[in-house]
């Protein structure tokens, strides 16, 4: 399916990717598919969504994230119950290595999630088999971030909804705005 994509659909992916990677969640969902489609001017699903006021940073403003645990998150009195004194270790720690030393060392654990690809949602698939089913139905050949917007529109998500709901737009509306984007962009 991934060779029929556009660059700007390409493009569209690699963006939901990021934001996934930046928020921390492990995982592409239909939300950060939303996120990629609103990161770009494209004409067939960026200003559709820019014209209803849905932006990049308004979405990503609202996606779940993954807070890291940091080590002051530490509970020093599970850690003693085990028979461990944090405080102990932290203060060898810090006079081997020096003040502030556990703050300002990585987590290799937390540096390996963000570089592997996460995987997408079995929402975020089914976006997609709807997007490529909007392609077929148009008789396109190639999947446009339009078509990626329209099976996202078709999925009938809880975090779609909210997003559109807060928005000038309906779904009929956007819907229509995207498919006469898609047939006027076809004609060109």
């Amino acid at each position: 399916m991934f060779e029929r994509f556009t660059q700007e659909a390409k493009a569209v992916l690699v963006e939901a990717q990021d934001a996934a990677l930046e928020l921390g969640t492990g995982y592409i969902g239909a939300g950060h598919i939303l996120l990629g489609c609103a990161a770009g001017r494209e004409s067939t699903a960026g200003e559709p969504l820019h014209d209803a006021g849905i932006t990049a940073d308004s979405i990503r403003r609202i996606l779940p994230r993954t807070r890291e645990v940091t080590v002051t998150d530490i509970d020093a009195e599970a850690l003693r119950a085990i028979g461990i004194d944090y405080t102990g270790v932290r203060a060898v720690v810090e006079e081997t290595f020096g003040p502030g030393s556990l703050e300002s060392a990585s987590d290799r654990r937390v540096h390996e999630a963000k570089t592997h690809r996460p995987p997408f949602t079995v929402e975020a698939k089914r976006s997609l088999e709807l997007s490529l089913r909007v392609a077929v139905e148009l008789h396109d050949q190639s999947m446009r971030p339009g078509h990626l917007l329209l099976g996202l529109l078709r999925l009938n998500d809880e975090f779609i909804s909210n997003v559109v709901g807060q928005s000038s737009a309906t779904f009929a509306g956007l819907s229509a705005t995207v498919l006469d984007r898609l047939d006027n962009s076809s004609r060109e």
